[in-house]
């Protein structure tokens, strides 16, 4: 434990910098007074609560001896990306949430869509820089092609575009495996490319059944919601095979216990496959370790009452 911890401070130090790198960037923009970055808390426990996987992220970076100064240029590629997908989900569900903001503008689409110009524009100057040095050619290009798998895997997601139910097998395949599995393991896209490095490999591999498994739990947690706003779901399409009903018949306030428990533990053997992953590559965690970040999550995501399936 300790030495995960460990990692993880060296990541929250990291971060500060590529903040700090962020900060200097959006400076450059006549209106930078109005523009406001925000969860960059000096505090650990502070940042941990709204910065975790990136904070993680940043920490195997460094396990993989990757060099600091890069590992901090990799961090604010990360924000940049977090903001973009962040922005375009804010325009979907008509919401103000992110990392970077500009304030005095009250149509939050007008927002999010400079949001994402300014984000863009950052990360092509950092991702040309990049291509240079490294003689890396078409890395915006390849980066764009999985911002769109991501954001095609979402459009997917509306129920009015299938005559039945989806499969769990073609959400899991044509869904979650973009917004899921591929939204968590983008961070680690561009460094992935770059430094051509065994130890990311395994990492974001690990990353992405992490992200599978949290997208499964989402959906759990999202069946009624889902349902009202009429998008497909995994936990649902569940549920309706085992049960052999359709979704209309679906009693949400009243879900069956033993689904519960069966769908969650499976769902979160999916984390410790990762972790395991994460391990193989060198990264401090084990099963242990592993149950202690998802009590964590579960806690900091408002589900205590659930985090008895953590075993």
């Amino acid at each position: 434990m300790r030495l995960l911890s460990q990692s993880l401070i060296n990541g929250f130090f990291v971060l500060k910098e590529s903040q700090k790198l962020l900060e200097s960037d959006l400076k450059k923009y006549n209106f930078a007074s109005k523009i406001v970055l925000k969860n960059n808390d000096k505090n650990f426990v502070m940042s941990f609560k709204v910065n975790f996987f990136t904070i993680l992220m940043l920490s195997l970076l460094l396990e993989s001896k990757i060099d600091k100064n890069r590992c901090v240029l990799y961090g604010k590629i990360i924000l940049l990306i977090r903001q973009i997908v962040t922005s375009v989900d804010n325009v979907l569900d008509k919401e103000r949430k992110g990392i970077i903001f500009i304030e005095g503008l009250s149509n939050l689409v007008v927002e999010n869509a400079m949001m994402t110009l300014i984000c863009q524009n950052i990360l092509t100057e950092d991702i040309i820089h990049l291509e240079r040095k490294e003689k890396i050619g078409n890395l915006n290009i390849r980066l764009l092609d999985k911002i769109y798998s991501i954001a095609n895997g979402e459009n997917l997601r509306r129920r009015n575009l299938y005559d039945r139910y989806p499969s769990m097998s073609y959400i899991e395949t044509n869904i979650h495996r973009y917004i899921g599995g591929e939204l968590l393991d983008i961070s680690l896209f561009i460094p992935s490319l770059v430094e051509k490095n065994e130890k990311l490999e395994l990492f974001s591999k690990g990353l992405f059944k992490i992200g599978m498994s949290l997208q499964g739990l989402d959906d759990f947690f999202d069946m009624k919601e889902d349902f009202e706003n009429e998008d497909i779901n995994l936990a649902t399409s569940e549920y309706i095979e085992l049960f052999s009903i359709k979704e209309n018949e679906i009693n949400f306030e009243n879900i069956d216990s033993k689904f519960t428990k069966n769908y969650i533990e499976r769902i979160i053997s999916l984390a410790y496959e990762g972790f395991e992953l994460l391990k193989s590559g060198g990264y401090p965690i084990d099963r242990s370790t592993g149950r202690f970040v998802l009590k964590k999550l579960f806690i900091l995501r408002g589900l205590k009452d659930y985090v008895h399936y953590i075993k």
